[in-house]
Parts: structure tokens; sequence; C-alpha cells
């Protein structure tokens, strides 16, 4: 009996899944890590941004206009470093009286701490220009690659559907992923347009916040493993059948 219930499927299925899981996980980590370091090469190669850079700006200079400049300012300001932590802050509050547990709020938090302190280096180490400030609407003068309203917005959306998506079903995790999406690609489109920051910046805060996600799920996975999971399905037990008759 005791062999029965050491060799039961369920519980070499586990294992396995969490291995393919890792393998997953790693291999896109790796592929969006070299992502960004091509992009990060390109940045500081071109130094004031490429041709298609420069295309996709002009491009959202020639399409401003009084309402789309008012409702960019707006969202710009959200997705700002500085509103990305105090919604951190309040992210973190809430998930803990939600799961009982300071570890989902904690994660979110080294989440985008992370990620704005790996955005913050980058820029220093890349050392690519801002868009000319005759096109900027709101002035920026630090290094430009990675945006860091994109990263921190990407790096803290995600993680925080990545928490609530934990046993949730697919529509509520494709709900999730679409909010994840709509927040990135929202305030990425505002930096272009406001002539902040160049196409590859936006792409590269995009990339950045994405590892941070990844990791942050990695690290939530390992230290909250029964706090987040779904629970067994009524159909389901953890005790095999032979063991119950013992």
């Amino acid at each position: 009996m005791h062999q029965r219930h050491l060799n039961h499927p369920a519980r070499q299925r586990q294992p396995r899944s969490d291995r393919r899981r890792n393998l997953a996980v790693v291999m896109v980590a790796s592929t969006v890590l070299l992502l960004f370091l091509g992009l990060a090469a390109v940045a500081h190669t071109a130094g004031d941004g490429t041709a298609v850079d420069h295309a996709v700006l002009g491009w959202m200079v020639h399409h401003r206009g009084r309402w789309s400049t008012t409702l960019a300012i707006a969202v710009t300001n959200a997705g700002s470093p500085v509103a990305m932590t105090l919604l951190a802050v309040l992210a973190a509050v809430l998930l803990w009286r939600r799961y009982s547990s300071v570890v989902p709020g904690l994660v979110v938090v080294a989440t985008l701490a992370a990620a704005t302190g790996v955005s913050t280096m980058t820029k220093a180490v890349v050392g690519a220009h801002r868009p000319p400030r005759s096109v900027q609407l709101l002035l920026e003068v630090d290094p430009t690659f990675p945006s860091g309203h994109v990263t921190g917005t990407a790096a803290l959306v995600g993680i925080v559907a990545v928490v609530l998506g934990r046993g949730a079903s697919s529509t509520a995790r494709c709900v999730l992923a679409a909010c994840v999406l709509v927040a990135t690609v929202g305030v990425a489109l505002t930096r272009l347009y406001l002539g902040v920051h160049w196409l590859t910046d936006v792409i590269g805060g995009s990339l950045l916040g994405g590892l941070a996600v990844l990791s942050g799920s990695v690290a939530l996975a390992a230290l909250a493993p029964a706090r987040v999971r779904p629970a067994l399905q009524p159909c389901e037990s953890p005790v095999p059948p032979a063991s119950r008759m013992a």
C-alpha cells in the first residue's frame, strides 16, 4: 500500500509539470532578455534614434490635436514612476487583505522596484539621447532608453495580473492579460505622442517590464505556492484510494 501511495500518478505528474513550466519560463525569459539587449545595443549605436524611430516620431507630431494632447498628458502622468509607486503600495495592501499574506504584496513591490532600478541603470549605460526638445510637449532631459514609464507600467500591472490570475478561470486570465496589454500600449503611445521617447525606447521598456514580471512570477511561486494556487476540484482528492482503504 505504501508503495502505491508513493507511485500515485497524480504525485508523479506534478513535478513533471513543474519542470516543464520552469523550462518554458527560462526559454521565454532568455528570448526576451536577448531582444532587450539587442535593442539596447541599437539604441546605443544610433545615439539619437534610428530611421524608424524618426519616422514614427514624425507621424506622431503630424497627428497631434488639442483633445488628444490633453488625454496623452493625463495617461502619461498616470503611468509615471511616482504614480506607479503609489499604486504598488496600494496594491500590496489590497492583496494582503485578499490573501491574508504579505508575500503577494511584497512580490509586487519588489518587482516594480527591480524593474525601475534596472531601467535607471540601463539608461546610464546606454546613454541614448531623447528626441529634440523642439518636438517635446513635456520636457525630458535624462537618457532615453528604455522608457521608465512603460517599464513601470508593464511591471506593475503585469505582476498584479499574475497574482490575481493564479487559480482563476481561463476567461479571467484573458481579461487580465488584455488589461496589461491595454495599459502598457496606452502609456507607450503617449510617450511617443508627447515626443519624449523613441519607438525603440518604449519597446525596450515593454521587454524589461516583461522580464520583471517573469522574475516576479517565479518568486511568487516559490514563496507563496499554497496561498494563491487554485484549490482542488471536487472530483480530485489528495489521498489515493488505496491509502484511504488502508
